[in-house]
């Protein structure tokens, strides 16, 4: 990587050259991911608000995209240095840049005037990330950086290099949907039309967040879901679903363990019983609906310590904390013990549960862009 850093830093000290004949678009708007080369998630929702600002307002905001999906191979490198030179000139003639993960671009070639909203694509951060973490290199640059609480502006403050007073507590648009139950009972009938062996199951869904870096390459935890399938037996049923970064990765052939890649965490929420999960931000999602969760982290110790946690992790798991299939297994057929926990943990880290994220980080958005915040 440290080859690669010159290579592209000299590359991109040369075409900075020609910025000079590159002025900023005052109304301009760009979304920049190097993670997923189509609108999801936060991009999607706020993509969608300013272009409805834009048919209220005709030309208020000059709306851009630049959105790759980054792929470990010698291709996929050698395509990172072009994209890199594209970001370069896209970045600098935007008046607001959106990230949803991390940028090099950003952090390294940034004009001044050039401001830039970090979404970040999680609704917390259990694991530690960013400049707290040894990394490749140092994020910089960033404007405006949105959290769902209080608890997660000095972390957020530490990983992105930048105030307490730049984090703004708007909550995360994308949780939105999971405080309307009507779009809930909608993705529950759908995903009941898709998989209708599940109906009448008991649903647990293992999804897991991933270990690894970008540059140098990501890898799952280790679980034996048919072993913990075999032991719960025919009632249960799993869903499994990836990281996002590992969504090539499958596992299992159990006629009761389902491959779910690619589909929207929040549809397989809809008909989750138990979720079992690790260090995974989507814990804190989940936690709205007050159902069962079990932490399968057999890693533990050695997570703690690299990349290390921003929470107290056996403090503050709403649920059976377990290091090995048997007692995953025994937590999910246990009663539930831990409701008054999770609903402790829901308050703690959401500062809104009123499914209006959306209308705050476009108020912030407004402001940003020069008008009056609503």
């Amino acid at each position: 990587m440290k080859l690669k850093k010159i290579i592209l830093d000299v590359i991109l000290s040369f075409f900075r050259l020609f910025l000079v004949f590159v002025k900023v678009d005052p109304k301009k708007i760009t979304f920049v991911s190097l993670e997923h080369e189509h609108l999801a998630g936060d991009f999607r929702l706020l993509s969608r608000a300013l272009e409805k600002e834009n048919e209220k307002e005709l030309d208020k905001y000059h709306l851009y995209y630049l959105l790759t999906k980054f792929e470990k191979t010698l291709w996929g490198n050698l395509q990172y240095f072009f994209i890199c030179i594209k970001q370069l000139f896209v970045i600098n003639s935007s008046a607001l840049v959106i990230l949803d993960y991390n940028n090099y671009v950003v952090s390294k070639f940034k004009r001044k005037e050039v401001k830039v909203l970090q979404l970040w694509h999680a609704t917390g951060a259990i694991k530690q990330f960013g400049n707290v973490v040894d990394r490749d290199y140092t994020i910089a640059n960033y404007d405006y950086v949105i959290s769902n609480c209080e608890y997660f502006r000095k972390p957020y403050a530490e990983a992105f290099n930048i105030n307490e007073d730049q984090v703004y507590v708007t909550g995360i648009p994308k949780t939105d949907r999971l405080f309307k139950k009507r779009k809930i009972e909608k993705d529950r009938k759908a995903m009941y039309k898709q998989f209708p062996e599940i109906k009448g199951k008991k649903v647990v869904l293992y999804a897991p967040t991933f270990r690894g870096r970008l540059m140098a390459g990501f890898r799952d935890g280790q679980v034996n879901l048919d072993k913990i399938i075999d032991a719960l037996g025919d009632e249960y049923v799993i869903l499994y679903k990836m990281h996002p970064l590992l969504t090539n990765r499958t596992i299992d052939t159990h006629s009761h363990v389902i491959c779910c890649n690619g589909m929207s965490i929040k549809k397989l929420f809809s008909v989750t019983d138990v979720l079992i999960s690790d260090y995974s931000a989507i814990i804190f999602d989940f936690s709205i609906f007050d159902k069962p969760m079990v932490f399968y982290v057999p890693d533990l110790d050695e997570y703690a310590k690299n990349p290390g946690l921003f929470v107290d992790y056996e403090k503050e798991m709403p649920g059976q904390i377990c290091k090995s299939e048997d007692a995953v297994v025994a937590a999910i057929q246990a009663p539930d013990c831990y409701q008054k926990e999770r609903k402790a943990f829901r308050n703690k880290f959401f500062a809104y549960q009123d499914g209006k994220s959306i209308k705050r980080v476009m108020a912030l958005i407004d402001q940003i862009m020069g008008g009056e915040q609503s």
